[in-house]
């Protein structure tokens, strides 16, 4: 008969501490030439629309607010999305305390970051400039949770229009947005050049954009 065997448990490992209010700035100041090096990739994948390019982002920080501290600064008025998780809230505060960017409402916001599911709601208000002054329409940085990874949560995108070969499409897959935005996302775009440019971030760093000029609808949808 084997006696029973006595001891404390292994311990469990202690949960990662949050990071401070100082550590989320640190995590989103870019030394130049990282903000050179993120700032060339956001250009190349609004030029290519569906290209999938990666950022290089802190581990632990979203990569759609470091996507968009390269390119707010103090004159940008900058709204952002948040959800019910404090940690939103948190680095909410961080990219204005990194950036100096101005607070603003969202339909007068130049920048947006959505660190919660951007909705159809939030595209509708956005500022879409006007065919004369079209640079003003706002830039949107939306978290997702993945981009061009089989999944049976993702919406296929379809999209053509300038930057992708004539007579095709490009399709992406994207998990963490909603049929409902895509749709009202081209409502937004319709009346080109008025309208917004979208940057979709997954937290892994993965960027593609969809600018103004992209006609973007559900695949198999006509």
């Amino acid at each position: 008969m084997t006696a029973p065997t006595t001891g404390t448990a292994p311990a469990r490992p202690e949960p990662a501490a949050a990071p401070t209010a100082a550590q989320r700035v640190r995590d989103l100041r870019r030394s130049p030439r990282r903000s050179q090096r993120d700032f060339t990739a956001l250009l190349d994948v609004l030029a290519r629309p569906g290209r999938v390019r990666r950022l290089d982002a802190p581990a632990g920080a979203p990569a759609a607010a470091v996507a968009a501290c390269g390119l707010i600064d103090v004159e940008v008025p900058t709204h952002v999305l948040t959800g019910p998780n404090p940690d939103d809230a948190a680095w909410a505060e961080a990219v204005h305390a990194a950036t100096g960017a101005p607070r603003a409402d969202l339909p007068d916001a130049r920048t947006v970051l959505a660190l919660r599911p951007l909705t159809a709601a939030d595209v509708a208000a956005l500022h879409r400039g006007s065919p004369l002054d079209p640079e003003t329409g706002a830039r949107v940085f939306a978290r997702v949770a993945a981009l061009d990874g089989p999944g049976p949560h993702d919406v296929r995108l379809s999209l053509t229009g300038p930057g992708v070969p004539d007579g095709t499409e490009r399709v992406l897959a994207v998990r963490g947005l909603s049929a409902g935005t895509v749709s009202a996302l081209a409502d937004a775009n319709a009346a080109y050049p008025a309208g917004v440019d979208l940057f979709l971030v997954a937290d892994d760093g993965s960027v593609a954009g969809l600018p103004r000029s992209t006609r973007v609808h559900r695949a198999g949808e006509v």
